[in-house]
């Protein structure tokens, strides 16, 4: 069903698995929808994860567009209003306190790739592959490159989002796209294990750990280790 995002929850993960057509694109309304989804259940402390699924063939090769306007493109306001709405997800996904996990069953281009790529645990079937193709259509990613060269080095994210190359899983892998690549049939399984790992935990432990890497980004190395007095303390007393 096309424009479909399945929001389900189970056990203390909220899963949300898009199933809207073969390309499994997001529209605007399923980003608001996934947002809204990870901000309720972060309120609810019996909530620890967020798990990002797809159904198909793609996991996610990009996002809709915008409503046309009268002259059959989307006007500046809604270019605006959309790509404010992708940085807003982006940002949510490493600052909310919940564990997103990315379960990757096939290729993710552009937002896609960038749900893997703020994920914080993101593993993929041997054969997907990832690329952010928006050069390709004669514009720079701007989006992808305020966050990338944070996740993989930077000469290596000038050649993604310079060229519009596919990369293969085990080269994602290698440069820190991705946290894991297994065989297909090995993929959901493994999902399973990891966060039935991470469930062993301390809840509260584990949302500090969210909590400080998400403000961590902010910060240089000296101002980050002056906060990591506080958080070590309030942590241990808690």
């Amino acid at each position: 069903m096309a424009d479909e995002l399945l929001i389900e929850r189970r056990g203390p993960t909220l899963v949300a698995t898009a199933d809207a057509g073969e390309d499994n694109l997001y529209s605007p309304a399923m980003i608001a929808r996934l947002g809204d989804a990870i901000r309720d259940a972060a309120a609810d402390p019996e909530m620890r994860f967020v798990r990002l699924a797809a159904r198909g063939r793609a996991f996610c090769l990009g996002r809709g567009a915008p409503a046309a306007a009268g002259n059959g493109k989307p006007s500046a306001d809604a270019l605006r209003a959309l790509a404010g709405a992708i940085v807003e997800l982006n940002e949510l996904l490493q600052t909310t306190p919940l564990v997103v996990v990315a379960e990757v069953q096939g290729d993710a281009a552009g937002f896609g790739a960038g749900l893997v790529g703020n994920a914080d645990v993101a593993v993929a079937a041997e054969h997907a592959r990832f690329c952010f193709p928006e050069i390709l259509s004669g514009f720079a990613p701007a989006i992808v490159m305020s966050w990338l060269p944070v996740n993989v080095p930077r000469k290596r994210a000038f050649e993604m989002v310079a060229t519009g190359a596919w990369t293969d899983a085990r080269t994602a892998l290698h440069d820190g796209l991705l946290t894991e690549v297994v065989p297909a049939d090995r993929l959901r399984t493994r999902v399973d294990e990891r966060i039935e790992q991470l469930a062993r935990t301390s809840p509260g432990a584990l949302r500090d750990v969210k909590t400080f890497l998400g403000r961590r980004r902010g910060m240089d190395a000296a101002s980050a280790a002056h906060a990591s007095v506080d958080a070590l303390v309030v942590g241990a007393l808690r």
